[in-house]
């Protein structure tokens, strides 16, 4: 199964989710982790920068946390300008053969990378924060989904209170996650939040949240 993340608006959560959502899945599933933005978020979540050399999709691969997470590379560049879709589209589904669960950070664009994760994809996910520019952008992805005859689910992102926008290719859950200074503390240990809660805080509720929004997007 492929899962992919996405929302063209930055700043929305969106690594974040694929990140920790990867990670609660992993502890029963056989979890990749492709990071396809050019910016590196993914890895750097896991305390890898990006590499300076170009590897074919899928190419270079690290072990972490039990997910075999796939880096970003200087060759999304090339692809993410130059590429087919449906090349990269064959790629994405070729890693995922060796997994459970692929889950899929893409760029905050619609571009080639984004598409082809998005075609790829059996499932599609879009976190979205509770702001206009965010709403205005979710509302494009959805005129996007339709063209590629495509459905996805959303939830709300840094925020205690469920958004609702009724749209024809997304699906606003109700379910929320809210902010909290863990986010940016996991970050500069290079660790989900997830991890960095279950190390630091005897009662987890930002885990909770992911492990229960990996129950709802396997189910969708």
């Amino acid at each position: 199964m492929i899962i992919t993340v996405i929302n063209q608006k930055g700043g929305v959560g969106k690594t974040t989710t694929a990140v920790n959502l990867a990670y609660g899945l992993s502890k029963q599933m056989n979890v990749g982790l492709l990071d396809m933005d050019p910016e590196g978020g993914t890895s750097f979540s896991f305390g890898i920068r990006r590499d300076k050399r170009e590897f074919p999709l899928g190419g270079k691969s690290i072990n972490i946390f039990n997910i075999e997470v796939f880096p970003a590379h200087l060759g999304l560049l090339k692809l993410e300008i130059g590429g087919e879709v449906e090349d990269v589209m064959k790629s994405i589904v070729k890693i995922a053969e060796s997994f459970d669960v692929l889950v899929i950070d893409t760029p905050p664009n619609l571009g080639t990378l984004a598409v082809a994760s998005m075609v790829a994809a059996d499932k599609i996910l879009s976190p979205v924060t509770p702001q206009p520019l965010a709403i205005e952008a979710v509302r494009n992805l959805d005129s996007r989904l339709q063209s590629l005859n495509k459905k996805a689910v959303a939830f709300t992102s840094m925020s205690k209170k469920p958004i609702d926008v009724e749209l024809k290719a997304v699906k606003f859950l109700q379910l929320s996650i809210p902010q909290s200074r863990l986010f940016s503390e996991a970050s500069k240990l290079g660790v989900p939040v997830s991890r960095y809660e279950e190390i630091r805080l005897r009662r987890p509720r930002i885990e909770k949240l992911y492990e229960e929004l990996g129950k709802v997007i396997l189910s969708e």
